[in-house]
């Protein structure tokens, strides 16, 4: 399975608009994988190009890194920096499934679908819980959070597992934590290093959780200017063994 990072910042990108923190500064002046564009992963998976989520700069990454064909969308949540980029799918050439939970469909169709989307897309629900099935690999979504319509996938290709968390918080189910069982490669968006949030699981936390689902790998992304920049984080995370922090452009393969 190859998985790439086409964009790993978070809501904000790095640098922020209208930031001069140390973070963005740098980002600007330095360049290189200290810049983020927002969130946007593609896996690459039997006779089938499936990415998740569809970030507003989605356009500049698909050219950006050349990527000429695609199968599906599969949505996460219905955010703008998760979904804004939908509309550039009006001129996508062939047609394209888009996968999202009913709740959260609804949702973006009514803040950002258009009808020539609908002469693009095929919209397959996706149900917590239950495995959606491909020849050579299947899709596991689960819950990511209690209150809002957010999920995470399982992505399993032969004996390979693959989890993304999407935005999750510290605060897990049972269930999630037993799909992220002993997966080959956890990703986790962890916008801040730290403190402790209510609402994002925290770069030290996902390291926490890692050890205790028994992950094999794990790489973080969903970066946001208030983390540390890519340098530092990418030494702290050097102590722990089989902990990587992606960039924009970055190729795993599992």
């Amino acid at each position: 399975m190859q998985i790439k990072f086409l964009g790993t910042g978070a809501a904000e990108g790095i640098p922020a608009i209208g930031c001069d923190c140390a973070h963005c500064t740098r980002a600007r002046n330095e360049g290189g994988k200290l810049v983020r564009e927002r969130n946007a992963i593609l896996f690459s998976l039997p006779d089938y190009e499936l990415l998740i989520d569809c970030a507003p700069d989605i356009r500049s990454l698909i050219n950006k890194y050349q990527i000429t064909r695609l199968d599906g969308i599969l949505a996460t949540r219905a955010r703008y920096d998760h979904i804004g980029g939908i509309k550039e799918f009006e001129w996508w050439r062939g047609g394209l499934d888009f996968l999202a939970e009913e709740t959260l469909f609804e949702t973006i169709k009514r803040e950002h679908w258009t009808e020539m989307l609908d002469g693009v897309m095929f919209h397959i629900p996706y149900y917590p819980g239950s495995s959606l099935y491909f020849s050579g690999f299947s899709v596991i979504p689960f819950a990511a959070r209690r209150q809002r319509p957010i999920f995470g996938i399982s992505v399993k290709e032969g004996e390979t597992r693959v989890v993304y968390t999407s935005d999750t918080p510290a605060r897990l189910t049972n269930y999630a934590r037993r799909v992220m069982w002993e997966c080959d490669l956890l990703i986790v968006n962890t916008p801040i290093f730290e403190p402790v949030s209510e609402n994002h699981i925290t770069v030290i936390e996902a390291i926490e959780l890692k050890e205790r689902v028994g992950a094999r790998q794990m790489i973080l992304t969903y970066i946001n200017h208030e983390n540390k920049p890519h340098d530092e984080l990418e030494a702290f995370v050097r102590q722990f063994k089989g902990v990587t922090v992606a960039y924009d452009g970055m190729v795993a393969e599992v």
